[in-house]
């Protein structure tokens, strides 16, 4: 399914009850949730990928780095600024930053550019 994605940070499997647990920044801020629930909530709007850690950090100082984070608080959501990417790239590399924001303004500008194009052709 194209369009918008979710993405969270996979913590690990608890060894008391079994539970794989989830961090991610929400438009109601930071919070933990199991993967059961996670998958409940998204599994509506399509396949759920599991994608493995491309950043220079080892997984579980990502998931560290991602549990320090939510104790903090960090910062209010934004959609365009401190998004649900942000929070998983700050983790993963330690820099802020959404490709699907960027790709969204792409986008946008491409459409509006051609429009202007063929407004001002005639």
């Amino acid at each position: 399914m194209d369009g918008p994605k979710h993405h969270a940070v996979v913590l690990g499997k608890n060894i008391f009850d079994g539970e794989v647990y989830i961090a991610e920044l929400m438009r109601t801020g930071y919070q933990v949730s199991t993967y059961k629930d996670f998958h409940r909530r998204y599994a509506i709007n399509g396949d759920i990928r599991l994608e493995a850690n491309n950043g220079p950090l080892a997984p579980l100082e990502v998931a560290q780095r991602a549990i320090a984070e939510l104790q903090q608080g960090g910062t209010a959501y934004d959609l365009m600024l401190n998004n649900c990417e942000s929070f998983v790239n700050r983790a993963m590399h330690g820099k802020s930053g959404s490709s699907q924001v960027v790709n969204t303004a792409l986008g946008v500008a491409a459409i509006v550019g051609l429009f202007y194009v063929l407004k001002n052709s005639k």
